[in-house]
């Protein structure tokens, strides 16, 4: 759907989004179809920080062509001095995907900075990051009240993206190991510790079940916060077998949260869910579930 404005976003967002049809229309190269597979432009996304107020802009096309997103850049950082950075992402492949196989920084360093809590991230382009970072913090203060730290835990993260839980729990805990699948967002975690001064935390990269299998003590707390098909039945299988005292369940889905917390439930009961309005105006919902192991009989 071609939208002139988006009400969901700070109008900054809008007037960057109309520059960019601007030039897309006066640049002479098609927009891509995703029926014939052919054109040039396919995806523009925008990151706002909203701690900082400035943005970035990854377009993503069906070729390289340097010279061309180049002077994209150069006009929207001359018009919107808030473009902190402006990055492309290439693919050829077919699937309506707003992401690349190869990423080329175009202007600014490549990512964007933005603030929860006490504690500062820098987000790639590909990276998950949450898009209300307001509530983001809500969220990530319920994730640690039903973790019930008590300093000298071990926690395992899973689906750890940017490492925004596990460094927001640092304090809290003995140590943190997070499994994240997309090797920029791990990079981006590792980068994010550092910025933080955080060394309690450290993180595999690869599928979610290897790095399960490379887990050799039993965690006392594991928080997952899978994407919104949630657990395969492979990995709850694993956290039922390295069975944690607690486990802290973050969803973006009530139907696969409910789904996953069967596939739970021979160990573990649910003893509280709390929502999260993440989503303002939608009808999507974060939910934040702690689970108890059950006592054996």
């Amino acid at each position: 759907i071609d939208i002139a404005q988006c009400l969901l976003q700070p109008e900054a967002g809008n007037r960057i989004l109309a520059d960019i049809r601007r030039f897309i229309r006066e640049s002479g190269r098609p927009v891509y179809g995703l029926r014939s597979h052919e054109g040039f432009w396919r995806f523009a996304v925008l990151r706002n920080s909203a701690g900082s107020g400035s943005w970035m802009v990854n377009m993503v096309t069906a070729a390289e062509d340097a010279g061309l997103l180049a002077t994209l850049a150069q006009g929207l950082q001359a018009q919107f001095p808030e473009v902190a950075t402006v990055v492309n992402n290439v693919t050829a492949r077919k699937a309506g995907v707003a992401v690349g196989e190869a990423e080329h920084r175009v202007a600014g360093d490549g990512v964007i900075r933005d603030r929860i809590g006490p504690f500062e991230f820098e987000i790639s382009a590909n990276s998950f990051f949450q898009t209300n970072t307001r509530s983001a913090e809500c969220l990530y203060r319920q994730v640690l009240d039903y973790a019930g730290l008590k300093g000298h835990e071990s926690v395992v993260d899973l689906y750890s993206g940017t490492g925004t839980i596990p460094i927001y729990i640092s304090r809290s805990c003995r140590e943190v190991l997070g499994i994240e699948i997309v090797a920029s967002a791990a990079a981006d975690a590792e980068r994010n510790c550092r910025l933080n001064g955080v060394s309690n935390c450290r993180f595999v990269r690869g599928d979610i079940l290897e790095g399960l299998a490379a887990v050799k003590v039993r965690p006392e707390v594991m928080i997952i916060d899978p994407p919104r098909v949630g657990m395969a039945p492979e990995v709850a299988r694993r956290v039922l077998d390295m069975g944690p005292e607690r486990l802290v369940y973050v969803s973006c889905n009530p139907a696969t949260l409910a789904r996953d917390v069967a596939l739970l439930g021979e160990h573990y009961e649910v003893v509280e869910i709390q929502p999260i309005d993440m989503f303002p105006h939608t009808f999507h919902v974060e939910s934040v579930a702690r689970l108890e192991r059950r006592a054996l009989t």
